[in-house]
Formats: C-alpha cells, sequence, structure tokens
C-alpha cells in the first residue's frame, strides 16, 4: 500500500491519501494546531476536491502527536492582524464559516479524531460533522468568555442543540469535559480508546464504500464498553444546571445559583461567572438563545457580525492581553466590571440591532436546520421524550412506550445495540420521567 503526503514536512495542515481514505493532519505542534488562515485556506479547497471525487471514499481530520488536536483559533494572530488592520483578520473568519459550512453539508463522511485538547474555535473542525471519535485524552472546553471574546464556527448553532442547558452552561463557564464525558454529553459520537485508533483507521482505509451506515457499524466494533458512575455529570449536578441554566439573563442564573442548596459546585460556578467579562457572558447568552430557532447559516452569519464588533472592544484585547501577554498571567480588568453597569437593552443596542460594515458570504446555498446523521449519536431527552409522550411519528400506529424496560429495549434496538444507549435513556428516565400509576406507565414529568 503506498502512502501518498500531498503537503511538506513544514506545512501545518498535512494531506494523506490512503486507498479510499483521505486524511487532514494538522501539524503546527509548536502552537498546539491553533488554526491561522494559512491552515483553513490550505483544508478548504482539498475537502472541496475530495467532496466530488469518486476515489474519496471516507475524509479523516486528525492531528499529529498525542494529546492535542487543537486548541481552537490562533487568538494571537488574530488580534495582531485586527490591530494593524490586516483585513486577514476577518478573512480567518469568512473562509472558516465557509469551511465549517462545507464540513456541516459533506456527503462524503468525515471522521474526526479528538485525540487530546480540542478547544473553542477548533469545534468548527469537527463539531458539525457526522463521526466525532473521542479518547480517554479527548479534552473540550469553551474558553472565549474568558478573554472576552464570543463563540463562533457554529456554536450558536450546535450548542442550543445538547440536551437540557448543557450548551449554555458549558458556553458561559468554559468548562471542560473530559474523555469519555464527552460521548455522554453530545460533544463526541463515539469513545475508542487511543490505543485502538491505529487499528482503526488501517480498517477504515480498507474500506471501499462512502455508506454512512458501514462506517458506523465499523466505528461501534471499535468501541470499548465500560462500566459508568455517571452519565456525563454527576445527577445532582446536572439538575442544577438545567434549572439554573434555562433562565434567559446572567443575572437571573446567578440568582438561580443563590436559590440552590449550597455546594462547592454553585459557589465556584458562581464565583467563576462573576469573573468572566459581563459583555462576553451576556452577548453569549444572547445568541445561544436567538440559534434555537434558527438555521446553521443564519448562525453563522450572526456570529460573523458579532465577531467585527467584538474585534474592537477593550475586553477582547484586555482578556488577551492579562491570559497570554502578561507575565506573569493577571486577571482581567474588565470594562464595565460588573453586571449591573450593563444592560440587556445595551447589549440589544450595541451588539444586535445594528448590522456591522460586512456581511458573511458563502459560496454555497445549503443549510442546516437539523443534523442530517443525528442518528449516530446516542438518543437525545428529546427523542426519549417523543417515545414517552408517543408524539414521534414512530409511535402514531401503535402507540406510546410505556414500560421502562420497552423504552431502553426500543432505544437499544433502533440504535443497533450501540453502546451508551442504555445508559443515556436510563439517566434521562431517572431524572425527566416518572410513574404516576401502574395503569399509566412512564409519564414525562412537565
Amino acid at each position: 500500500m503506498t502512502l501518498h503526503i500531498l503537503s511538506l514536512s513544514q506545512t501545518h495542515v498535512l494531506h494523506k491519501k490512503l486507498s479510499g481514505a483521505r486524511m487532514f493532519v494538522l501539524n503546527r505542534p509548536e502552537k498546539l494546531n491553533a488554526l491561522n488562515l494559512s491552515m483553513i485556506r490550505n483544508i478548504g479547497p482539498q475537502l472541496k476536491a475530495w467532496e466530488v471525487s469518486t476515489l474519496a471514499k471516507v475524509i479523516i481530520m486528525k492531528s499529529t502527536g498525542k494529546g492535542k488536536f487543537s486548541v481552537g483559533d490562533d487568538i494571537l494572530d488574530i488580534l495582531q492582524k485586527a490591530n494593524a488592520r490586516d483585513p486577514d483578520a476577518l478573512y480567518f473568519f469568512q473562509d472558516k464559516f465557509s469551511l465549517v459550512q462545507m464540513i456541516a453539508t459533506l456527503q462524503t463522511p468525515y471522521i474526526s479524531i479528538l485525540d487530546g485538547y480540542a478547544l473553542g474555535g477548533a469545534l468548527g473542525l469537527f463539531i458539525h460533522g457526522p463521526f466525532r471519535i473521542a479518547t480517554e485524552r479527548t479534552i473540550f472546553a469553551l474558553p472565549e468568555t474568558s478573554i472576552g471574546a464570543f463563540l463562533s464556527s457554529g456554536s450558536s448553532f450546535y450548542l442550543p442543540r445538547l440536551d437540557g442547558e448543557i450548551g449554555t452552561y458549558l458556553a458561559l463557564t468554559g468548562s471542560r469535559v473530559e474523555g469519555i464525558d464527552t460521548f455522554f454529553s453530545g460533544i463526541a459520537t463515539h469513545y475508542i480508546p487511543s490505543s485502538r485508533i491505529p487499528a482503526l483507521e488501517d480498517r477504515l482505509v480498507d474500506l471501499e464504500t462512502s455508506e454512512h451506515e458501514i462506517i458506523q457499524r465499523v466505528l461501534e466494533k471499535f468501541v470499548e464498553p465500560k462500566s459508568v458512575n455517571k452519565v456525563g455529570f454527576q445527577k445532582e449536578v446536572r439538575e442544577v444546571i438545567d434549572r439554573c441554566f434555562a433562565h434567559d439573563t446572567i443575572e437571573d442564573i446567578i440568582n438561580a445559583l443563590d436559590q440552590e442548596k449550597s455546594t462547592a459546585w454553585t459557589r465556584e460556578t458562581k464565583q467563576k461567572l462573576l469573573s468572566l467579562s459581563p459583555t462576553s457572558l451576556k452577548v453569549t447568552l444572547k445568541a445561544l438563545r436567538k440559534g434555537r430557532s434558527m438555521s446553521l447559516v443564519d448562525c453563522l452569519k450572526m456570529e460573523f457580525d458579532l465577531i467585527q464588533k467584538f474585534l474592537v472592544t477593550r475586553d477582547f484585547h484586555e482578556g488577551v492581553e492579562a491570559m497570554f501577554l502578561s507575565k506573569p498571567r493577571r486577571k482581567p480588568r474588565w470594562e464595565p466590571s460588573r453586571l449591573g453597569d450593563i444592560s440587556d437593552e445595551e447589549i440589544d443596542q450595541l451588539y444586535f440591532n445594528q448590522p456591522a460594515p460586512n456581511q458573511l458570504i458563502l459560496s454555497s446555498k445549503k443549510d442546516l436546520r437539523h443534523y442530517p446523521y443525528a442518528r449516530y449519536s446516542l438518543p437525545t431527552e428529546e427523542d426519549v421524550r417523543l417515545a414517552i409522550t408517543g408524539e414521534g411519528p414512530e409511535f402514531k400506529l401503535e402507540g406510546r412506550l410505556k414500560a421502562q424496560e420497552d423504552i431502553i429495549s426500543w432505544f437499544v434496538s433502533g440504535h443497533r445495540g450501540k453502546w451508551g444507549v442504555k445508559e443515556k435513556v436510563q439517566d434521562i428516565l431517572d431524572r425527566k420521567a416518572e410513574v404516576l400509576t401502574e395503569q399509566d406507565g412512564v409519564v414525562w414529568k412537565s
């Protein structure tokens, strides 16, 4: 078997061809694979070419080295260009968002191997794809609010579609999710030990098909079932997240945390929120709420508009200075420094009511309102709710499922025995359902 490396060794993204497999390999280890404009422009045209090639059966996104997928966008490079009024600061997001749209609408199976840090804007390379593999080394986090920045790469589309208020919590606090928890939280679609990744890649290379169903079966064969004591989050923490982060203002979220039983987690979460940029928090929450009912393209357009405004805000420059440039690192001095010093009405006026000078231009008209390959992920709370209430189209004729055992069995069977389905559905039933009478069976809590 001949290996073709299509890029020079010093190039920050390598292209590899192995039989029907096509690979992008992030190769900027000195910057922990932080993404810059040249990397985005390296990936985009080649991805487009592979998408139309009948020889390319599967596309894989991975990185060189261990424990480092990507730490996200190269913020220092972007800020330097913005300060110099270099248009490449904006072209980075223009080109990256076009790449995000392409990844989300690919017909060729696209697999991301997240063996290590997968932070911030790096999610644009994987989160909208059908297959996202986590290992024990995977670390996912969205640290944007800690540097006075704003989420991008379609985050405002993806995060509101996670179960409950997980997306809101992760976006606002920047909390980390690691290893198998990324799988149960909906960030990854599969959990495969890193020791099995080389063998998995060999198997994918041997495939002569582009059928997503076959790819799914292959991936499942490399999954290592294991016992878990929590499904993403501890049950009590998850319930507090859903109660508190369901509110539509940061002030109400913090007040809700105060109303909960005081624990180390509630205290730390409140203090974390109070330490972050008030402007960044409020804009992020507003964008997440708007993104719930928007298409992917509309979310990308909104994010592109907001990014232009953030590139000239004091908080973004202050956050980067404090976190990355100051020696030793210091606490950022936000302006305004308190949540009460900037109202939601001011946020609307400054960030949402008036358009930025430049509009996002995409080369394709393709768009999404729902992920077409969501069935390869674990069932969502909404999936389980539809089964219990009988509102799903699958239950119109035979009626809803009443017994807990039948509900779990139905989902396990529908996902072809996928590991994690039983655990995830049981967790949802424990938190969101109850048995009122034997006749009624399991009902969804109102």
